[in-house]
């Protein structure tokens, strides 16, 4: 574990009102009073010198009583902030219990969302781990930030990145307003690395998360070793490594937990393949029982451009490299669902277990608490297996939101539609702190307050392709409220978007007529009207 905790001075001179400001850190307000004596101290002895000696008063003394009093007031209001706890999974799709499908068992974010609101349409801004988790970290759009694969997206690359745009990622902007800021597991598109130079950026206190992920085995006529793509494991709950990360963040909040308002991000790997689980977990379920989808791939659409490859997820397990989503033998696509449904409920157990202790420590009342994962998923949908496209499958997201001073929305699901991009602003808005600049993501303060009010009309999803006989493109789409999704295909860079007309255009209905996450037909044709609206409205990324 990494204590190396850095204070904040001010970088500017300030006055008094505005050092008594709630948001007025501790360490800021022991450097503007150093400051201030230091100023005043030759004028006192001064004008010492110049009174009679019976007259003379201690300025002084009086002073530093009110220095005193200053202090204990903004103490008092800076002890008063929140703390945050956010947790993100990896490839956690939406379609699970706690959102009806009982089929893949979430108990604890049940319970979490009795007490928290829960966001229905919830969206990532690109459908793969590295750039939709800079795109959240920076409260960026893609196509603003220009990153749009997976390196780009490791912490490193999104500080530098965030540099360059005149932005603060979200745990560094919290660490520069005095919360003491914690990470450790999948934030970005790394592991956290405890005295890193990017973890020193964002976080003043790193765990690690080191233990068991899947056996490694040689793969037949190669140097590689990869792992199988499923394992009931019997390591045990905290040896896997998402469950040591779990552990070292238990043990801090109960040591350290009230000693300074806290800032903790959690980044919990699974369901990410290989779906390596205690065997507990796997025991919740009966593979005999599963029944792998039958949903075949919309017509009417550029398949090589809006489908991901047909080895996707498969190519990298050392058991499934020879077969592709349409020769995937159907009791292999059987023990596939298993795995990933396993690690849902580890991941699950171990959010519960995060929950339970800020209840035990006492600090669950003055706790927000966000949950949400990177993007969405498929298990056999449109013959296709993980993420990477932008039908609705992969770019709707859980998301739960817990503020313990607006009880009014606990319980409640909003269908109002939020991005990834949004959770920055509205935790910095939550907890009083000043609003960030050069940031694209909108506070849903307002929704949460009220499950009705609107937070966007739409919101944008971001998917390039580069790979293949094609020329390169970018898949730009829009969820609208009214409830139709609208894609559209042009061969250009995501940074140039709008640049050039798109050569394919997709238009589905998830929520007007219907209320699926599948796509089932592409309407585009049918309503030309709609499309032309949808498609200026997508021109206008905000």
């Amino acid at each position: 574990m990494n204590n190396n905790v850095s204070f904040l001075v001010p970088e500017r001179n300030i006055g008094w009102k505005e050092a008594l400001r709630p948001s007025m850190e501790p360490a800021c307000f022991h450097r503007l009073v150093y400051m201030k004596l230091k100023n005043i101290i030759p004028e006192i002895r001064l004008g010492n010198r110049k009174m009679d000696k019976r007259k003379r008063t201690n300025p002084m003394k009086k002073y530093l009583v009110i220095l005193l009093f200053c202090q204990t007031a903004i103490s008092t209001a800076w002890a008063d902030k929140p703390n945050v706890l956010f947790i993100i999974a990896d490839d956690l799709m939406k379609q699970v219990e706690l959102y009806g499908n009982k089929a893949i068992k979430t108990p604890e974010l049940n319970k979490l969302a009795t007490d928290a609101m829960k966001f229905d349409r919830a969206y990532c801004q690109y459908p793969l781990c590295g750039p939709s988790r800079a795109a959240m970290m920076m409260s960026k759009f893609p196509n603003n930030s220009g990153l749009t694969w997976n390196q780009g997206g490791k912490s490193a690359s999104t500080q530098k990145k965030a540099e360059s745009l005149n932005v603060q990622t979200m745990p560094a902007y919290f660490k520069h307003h005095g919360y003491t800021t914690i990470g450790g597991g999948k934030l970005y598109h790394d592991s956290v690395v405890p005295d890193s130079d990017a973890a020193k950026h964002d976080f003043t206190v790193t765990f690690n998360n080191q233990g068991h992920d899947g056996k490694k085995i040689k793969i037949k006529g190669s140097k590689t070793k990869t792992t199988n793509i499923t394992e009931a494991s019997s390591f045990g709950t905290y040896e896997h490594k998402d469950g040591a990360l779990v552990a070292q963040a238990k043990e801090w909040l109960g040591m350290h937990g009230k000693k300074n308002p806290f800032f903790m991000c959690i980044g919990i790997k699974k369901p990410h393949s290989p779906f390596s689980a205690p065997k507990e977990f796997f025991d919740l379920y009966n593979r005999k029982a599963i029944k792998p989808s039958t949903i075949t791939p919309p017509s009417g659409i550029l398949r090589f451009y809006s489908l991901s490859k047909p080895d996707a997820l498969l190519s990298v397990h050392a058991d499934t490299k020879q077969f592709d989503a349409y020769s995937l033998p159907e009791m292999k696509k059987k023990e596939i669902i298993h795995g990933y449904s396993a690690c849902v409920s580890y991941a699950d157990f171990l959010i519960g277990d995060l929950v339970n202790a800020l209840k035990e420590n006492g600090l669950y009342n003055n706790t927000i608490i966000a949950f949400t994962s990177d993007h969405g998923y498929k298990l056999g949908e449109y013959d296709r297996w993980a993420k990477y496209t932008v039908h609705e499958k992969d770019t709707v997201i859980p998301m739960l939101v817990r503020v313990p001073n607006l009880s009014n929305g606990h319980g409640t699901t909003s269908e109002s539609i939020v991005g990834l991009i949004d959770l920055y602003p509205t935790l910095v808005d939550l907890c009083g702190l000043p609003k960030p600049g050069h940031i694209d993501g909108r506070s849903f303060v307002t929704t949460l307050q009220d499950p009705k009010i609107p937070a966007r009309e739409y919101i944008h999803t971001f998917v390039t392709r580069a790979e293949g006989d094609h020329p390169a493109a970018v898949g730009a789409s829009i969820m609208h409220r009214n409830g139709y999704r609208y894609t559209q295909w042009s061969q250009e860079k995501a940074i140039d978007f709008p640049g050039i007309d798109p050569v394919g255009i997709e238009l589905y209905d998830h929520y007007n007529d219907q209320d699926t996450p599948i796509s089932t037909e592409n309407m585009a044709k049918k309503q030309p009207e709609l499309v032309e609206t949808m498609k200026e409205l997508c021109h206008n990324v905000q």
